[in-house]
């Protein structure tokens, strides 16, 4: 297999690993939490006192089906993440992927030891840890996709360095606020503490004017990688605000309206449910933005370093 095959091969496996993390692990412990059923079990790695795969699963409870689902969706992404890792340093596909997929293994190890410590140590602050945790892993493992794709290599150069500059602060303060709102939901969802309720709902409008900056600045950057970040971040940032809207209407209702939530209703598992997925995916695209802006940034730094050595040497030669 030729290197650019390989490469092209390790882009797919990554894109596939990342997928599956997403409608696998992520999916069903958000499913999880919305049913509190993280408690299931009182014992881990074991199930009952059975082998993780010796256990009965398609013919368990809800609760059970669900939270074991999960267990065995981290299993499966852990074994295809130590196959990322070795199928990574088993290619020419550069020192960063490299460095990438060996972080991927060891947060995806601690991701799983943190889950088992949740369980025998009954700690919703650890579930809270443990969620908060998996954005970042998926973050990572997002990234990898990226530096591993064609495009990477042949990003485009902004209009001018100053203006790279300006996109990029506005990059990191609208991650920086996204990933404070995930925290502040987290807390919610877990601990359920008073100040959470009044603070994750409005604190939401921070991001969303901080992404519309970043994405009308995007458009002047001159950079089609930089753009399609912003705008997909901006599409992400608005679902994710209507589905707290829904989530909050079908969790506590509107008392003033007659309307009362129905606790574990099929709407309610789901938009709870889908509101914690989005919002991964919303963070993990804010953090994919910062890495756009700062690669395309850096690019842009060493052709002006090359362009004014160059020019050194030129002049030396002239004189």
């Amino acid at each position: 297999m030729n290197p650019s095959t390989a490469r092209r091969w390790l882009h797919r496996f990554a894109w596939l690993t990342a997928t599956l993390t997403l409608l696998l692990p992520v999916t069903t412990g958000a499913v999880v939490t919305t049913l509190k059923a993280g408690m299931v079990f009182p014992d881990w790695p074991s199930s009952d006192g059975y082998n993780m795969l010796a256990y009965p699963w398609l013919s368990s409870a809800r609760d059970q089906f669900v939270e074991h689902g999960h267990r065995l969706s981290g299993l499966t992404i852990g074994l295809m993440c130590i196959a990322l890792a070795v199928f990574a340093w088993s290619v020419p596909c550069g020192r960063l992927a490299k460095v990438l997929a060996t972080a991927i293994f060891a947060t995806v190890f601690v991701q799983g030891m943190l889950g088992g410590a949740r369980v025998l140590l009954d700690k919703e602050t650890l579930a809270l840890v443990h969620g908060d945790f998996a954005a970042g892993v998926f973050s990572l493992m997002a990234v990898f996709v990226l530096v591993t794709s064609s495009g990477w290599e042949q990003r485009e150069k902004l209009s001018s360095t100053g203006m790279g500059r300006t996109v990029f602060g506005w990059a990191v303060a609208t991650l920086a606020l996204i990933a404070v709102q995930y925290f502040f939901g987290g807390v919610l969802r877990h601990l359920k503490l008073g100040w959470a309720w009044t603070i994750h709902p409005w604190f939401a409008l921070a991001p969303l004017v901080t992404v519309v900056v970043f994405a009308g600045l995007a458009r002047r950057a001159g950079s089609v990688l930089i753009q399609r970040c912003a705008m997909a971040l901006v599409g992400l940032v608005i679902s994710q605000g209507l589905l707290g809207l829904a989530t909050w209407y079908v969790r506590y209702g509107v008392p003033s309206w007659g309307v009362v939530a129905q606790q574990e209703s099929v709407s309610q598992i789901v938009v709870c449910s889908l509101h914690k997925v989005v919002g991964m995916l919303t963070l993990m695209t804010s953090v994919l933005s910062v890495v756009c802006v700062g690669s395309v940034l850096s690019k842009a730094h060493c052709g002006s370093a090359e362009r004014l050595e160059f020019g050194g040497a030129v002049m030396g030669g002239a004189t």
